[in-house]
């Protein structure tokens, strides 16, 4: 499995890069069509929600009512959140987790931050079909 992890590490770091690039057009693409997107443009984003995520989550400073520019920012920072998750679930996913890895490591870092580092494949199936494969690496701030 940790063979399989590192061919597929190039193929997700260059998507997840695309993906970055490509949401504002995602987004803008998303205003005249709506918020979920079409075929395998839909890896770009996240299975388990619409671009209009964080809105159904009532997360703060997310607008239900937002129109025009503001509503395309929160639809290009939603799939900035977790870019290429349909890619990372239905191409790279495994079907049984038993024969996966997964390393969650909150590393600790100075003035109260920790490093999130989050490796292998997630326990959890989130929307697709199968345990996608996981790859962070975040500066958090602890709460």
């Amino acid at each position: 499995m940790i063979l399989r992890y590192l061919a597929y590490f190039p193929a997700n770091i260059c998507l997840i890069g695309c993906a970055y690039v490509l949401s504002p057009f995602l987004a803008a693409w998303s205003m005249k069509h709506g918020p979920v997107l079409p075929g395998r443009w839909r890896w770009f984003s996240t299975l388990n929600a619409d671009l209009d995520g964080y809105i159904p989550q009532h997360v703060a400073g997310f607008d239900p009512a937002a129109k025009g520019f503001k509503l395309w920012w929160q639809r290009t920072r939603w799939t900035w959140r977790n870019p290429c998750n349909g890619w990372q679930s239905e191409a790279l996913g495994v079907e049984d987790i038993a024969k996966a890895f997964t390393v969650k490591r909150d590393v600790p870092l100075a003035f109260g931050f920790y490093l999130k580092l989050w490796l292998g494949w997630n326990p959890i199936k989130r929307g697709g079909n199968y345990y996608p494969f996981m790859f962070q690496i975040a500066p958090k701030r602890r709460s």
